[in-house]
């Protein structure tokens, strides 16, 4: 048995002795001090966002590699336009020079 399959069994039965725990009616289950003691040790707190995605840790390395991958695109394309800056210096003085062109009304 592969250990991701090991730990889905063993999600499953936690799951499974929490919610006979809950729905026993004559308290068996839920006065035995092992079992109590078992479940207070396994049971995991998950928190979500309205149930879409879990926030953890995951959520925070995504954003900050979103955010890294953002930066290095703005500095990759920031750098094109200073990376040359006579033929910047040419463009803008060929745009100065330009006269408009009128037409004459006929």
């Amino acid at each position: 048995m592969c250990v991701i399959h090991k730990r889905k069994k063993a999600a499953e039965f936690n799951t499974l002795l929490y919610q006979l725990m809950i729905d026993d009616k004559t308290n068996d289950i839920s006065n035995n001090k092992k079992l109590r003691l078992h479940i207070s040790m396994k049971r995991e707190v998950v928190f979500t966002a309205c149930g879409f995605f879990p926030l953890d840790y995951t959520l925070v390395h995504s954003m900050i590699a979103a955010a890294t991958t953002y930066l290095v695109i703005l500095i990759q394309f920031g750098d094109q336009s200073n990376s040359n800056p006579k033929a910047a210096s040419s463009n803008s003085t060929e745009a100065s020079t330009l006269l408009p062109i009128t037409m004459e009304p006929s």
